[in-house]
């Protein structure tokens, strides 16, 4: 029979699993079920007056700050950007975790279900109304552009989807924040920052409606939480002392005299 200190771990390492094992379904169903919530409201067509009320907000602020950042924010999370940075981590999961720490590649799939939900939820893009011309430099404009048709496969480079919903910039940031966030926290701050000024500017550059927007972070977040389960975000490797076999303690034999 197993010494009493170690039945004692035992049970707390079994308790301390089902409590994360809870902990990972919450936060996977939470917003799992937001975004279906989300797309049932879209499909009804109960987003339009809080979609309006964003666009006619924006859209009489112009700032040659606000058209750099978002120029920049739409190339950050392009798909062909944030994809090399997907695999990079999976690269770098799989030699710490192996099969674990693929869960960066989940990233891909998001963009599956992004693509399939612009073709078959009917949600126009806003209007040209509220378009806007960014002043950014020439240079930046362009070799930015090239390079970007460089990244992309031929087959793919002239695919529009007619919708727009969800937000793949902001799903695509939002996955890949949520697993910094997992695995550095001292980048959590600065990390969503990041994530509300991309969504910030995706209204304002006319990109999307505030709908697409949230859509989008809800979707990310969820396939961001399945990523981190059990690991498959690529956290550190336990330390040493959490690993190390437990002690059992000794027995000393008492002999009659």
């Amino acid at each position: 029979m197993p010494p009493p200190v170690v039945l004692a771990k035992t049970h707390l390492q079994q308790e301390g699993e089902r409590r994360g094992q809870s902990t990972t379904l919450s936060q996977t169903s939470v917003p799992g079920l937001a975004f279906l919530v989300l797309c049932l409201l879209i499909a009804l067509g109960a987003t339009r007056p809080i979609d309006w009320w964003g666009q006619s907000s924006l859209a009489g602020l112009s700032s040659s700050l606000l058209d750099l950042t978002g120029f920049l924010l739409t190339l950050l999370g392009a798909v062909q950007i944030t994809g090399v940075i997907a695999v990079v981590l999976a690269v770098r999961g799989w030699r710490r975790h192996r099969a674990r720490g693929l869960g960066p590649l989940l990233l891909f799939v998001g963009v599956g279900l992004e693509v399939l939900l612009k073709y078959l939820l009917p949600h126009p893009s806003p209007p040209a109304a509220f378009a806007r011309h960014l002043h950014v430099p020439d240079f930046l404009r362009l070799s930015s552009a090239f390079l970007l048709q460089i990244a992309t496969p031929p087959g793919l480079r002239h695919v529009a989807p007619p919708y727009s919903f969800p937000s793949g910039h902001m799903l695509r940031a939002t996955f890949l924040v949520a697993l910094a966030s997992a695995r550095t926290p001292y980048w959590r701050a600065p990390s969503w920052l990041l994530v509300l000024a991309m969504a910030f500017t995706r209204v304002y550059c006319n990109e999307h409606w505030v709908s697409d927007v949230v859509g989008g972070t809800l979707l990310g977040w969820a396939l961001a939480a399945v990523a981190t389960a059990g690991g498959h975000g690529g956290e550190s490797a336990p330390s040493p002392r959490e690993t190390a076999p437990l002690p059992v303690p000794r027995v000393r034999a008492m002999t009659l005299s």
